[in-house]
């Protein structure tokens, strides 16, 4: 007799109210987001985010306590957002150039999507930033997370030394992050027809070492 499967049990749902803040959290950071774009920081009131959120003060206090906690929500969107993509790619069963171009696609829109809020957070940070220390930290940390997720399934590394495949994820992490940060963030001219597939060429030499019973992919 052969055994049966167990069923998989389905993550659990948020429930409404759950729901309902986290999607209002997310309308005050947005709302954050355009404030801090057309006020600077220190000049921008809890009032003001309150106003464009459509929510009362009291909403927006009982999310965050001050305008640098805002700040740092919006640092940790960033990264969030970063972490998805790096997900999104870590999930593909093959890292071929054709696969990691139509990965570019998708996270060419999540750093259109940061863009407007690293632009608030840069300019916010001098003052808003609890220490430089704790930047580092972060960002550290961040950049660990998005490592593990790319080094995570071991067939995308055969034959390669677990050390040198955490350099080339790392590696693969910061050139499309300053290729974005470039191109999208700073708005430097790009004249190819496909920024891209460059990119994508880069990556794949990157992501896809030969294993070592074959040639590279």
């Amino acid at each position: 007799m052969s055994r049966s499967t167990p069923p998989q049990t389905a993550p659990p749902r948020r429930n409404l109210r759950e729901e309902q803040k986290i999607l209002t959290h997310r309308r005050l950071l947005d709302a954050a987001v355009t404030v801090f774009t057309e006020t600077s920081f220190l000049d921008a009131r809890m009032e003001d985010i309150a106003q464009a959120a459509g929510v009362t003060r009291a909403t927006v206090y009982a999310h965050f306590p001050g305008k640098a906690d805002i700040v740092d929500a919006l640092v940790e969107r960033v990264y969030e957002l970063m972490e998805e993509a790096y997900a999104d790619l870590a999930d593909r069963p093959e890292w071929t150039t054709a696969g990691i171009r139509a990965w570019l696609d998708g996270a060419e829109s999540r750093w259109r999507e940061m863009a407007p809020i690293r632009r608030v957070a840069n300019s916010a940070a001098p003052t808003a930033l609890r220490s430089i220390n704790d930047g580092r930290k972060q960002y550290a940390e961040a950049h660990e997370r998005y490592i593990d997720l790319l080094i995570s399934d071991p067939e995308h590394w055969r034959g390669v030394d677990p050390a040198e495949a955490r350099q080339r994820a790392l590696m693969a992490v910061l050139q499309t992050e300053s290729f974005f940060s470039a191109w999208i963030a700073v708005g430097l001219p790009l004249d190819t027809d496909d920024p891209l597939q460059l990119l994508a060429d880069s990556l794949g030499h990157l992501l896809a070492p030969a294993p070592a019973d074959g040639p590279r992919r």
